[in-house]
C-alpha cells in the first residue's frame, strides 16, 4: 500500500462533509433549501465497522444499535453547495453535521430574511480554535447567487432530495445493521487480545539426554574372621 499525504487522508475522511477546522476559516456556500419546510432532522447512530463507518438511521423498535447502547443522536445535516473554502474553489455538495442546537441560528440567520436561501451566497466563518467546545459560526449573506442555480447544481451532481441524504446517513434494515455491528464486535474482540509474548526455543536434542547416576558397587565385603576350631 502506497503512502498518502495528510491532505489525501483528510480528503477521504471528510469527503462530502463540510468542515472548517481552525479559527477564522471561512467558506462561501449556497444552502440547498428552497424554504424552511425542507429542513430535515434524523435520529441516528454513529457506528464503526469493517463494513461501514458513519451515521445510520435508528431502526426504531428492535434497533440493533439501540440494543448495544450506541447513543441515539438527533441531527441536522445541512445540505450546501460549497463554492469555495478559505479562498480555494470547491464546487461540491457537502453536508454540515449539526445538532438541534443549531436550528434556531439557521432560522434567524438564514430563513428570517431569505425565504429561499438557494438564491443567495452565504459566508460561514468559524470563531474558535480547533477543538474548542465553545466554537461558534457566523453566517452572513455576501451576494445573490447567479453562478450556481439550485436546479443546475442538482442536475450536475445527479442529486435529488431527500434521496441525496443517503450520502451522509445510511438507511438500512435491522438485519444489515446487525451484521455490520457483528463485524464491529469481532474487530473489537481482536483488538482486546493480549500482546504476543515469545517463548524460548526448546532444544529437543538437549532435553533428550538423560544423565545417568554413577554405578554403585553392591558387592558386600566380608570382614568377619571365620572360626574353624
Amino acid at each position: 500500500m502506497a503512502f498518502k499525504s495528510v491532505a489525501e487522508v483528510k480528503a477521504q475522511k471528510y469527503s462530502g462533509k463540510f468542515i472548517l477546522e481552525n479559527d477564522g476559516d471561512s467558506a462561501d456556500v449556497v444552502f440547498l433549501y428552497r424554504d424552511a419546510s425542507e429542513v430535515m432532522v434524523a435520529d441516528v447512530h454513529y457506528i464503526k465497522s469493517a463494513d461501514y463507518n458513519g451515521y445510520v438511521h435508528c431502526v426504531g423498535g428492535g434497533c440493533p444499535a439501540c440494543m448495544k447502547n450506541i447513543r441515539t443522536q438527533t441531527k441536522l445535516f445541512v445540505p450546501m453547495y460549497v463554492l469555495s473554502s478559505n479562498g480555494k474553489e470547491v464546487n461540491e455538495i457537502q453536508f454540515w453535521d449539526r445538532t438541534m442546537k443549531f436550528e434556531p441560528q439557521l432560522q434567524s440567520d438564514v430563513f428570517k430574511f431569505y425565504a429561499n436561501p438557494t438564491e443567495y451566497v452565504f459566508r460561514i466563518t468559524r470563531v474558535g480554535a480547533h477543538g474548542d467546545i465553545n466554537t461558534r459560526y457566523t453566517i452572513a449573506v455576501v451576494g445573490r447567487n447567479s453562478i450556481a442555480p439550485y436546479a443546475e447544481v442538482l442536475a450536475k451532481n445527479n442529486a435529488t432530495f431527500p434521496a441525496y441524504y443517503e450520502n451522509i446517513v445510511k438507511d438500512v434494515d435491522a438485519n444489515i445493521l446487525n451484521a455490520w455491528l457483528a463485524n464491529s464486535d469481532n474487530a473489537a474482540a481482536n483488538a482486546s487480545l493480549p500482546d504476543y509474548v515469545a517463548t524460548p526455543r526448546v532444544d529437543i536434542a538437549a532435553t533428550a539426554t538423560v544423565e545417568l547416576p554413577d554405578a554403585v558397587d553392591t558387592t558386600e565385603e566380608i570382614t568377619d574372621e571365620v572360626d574353624f576350631g
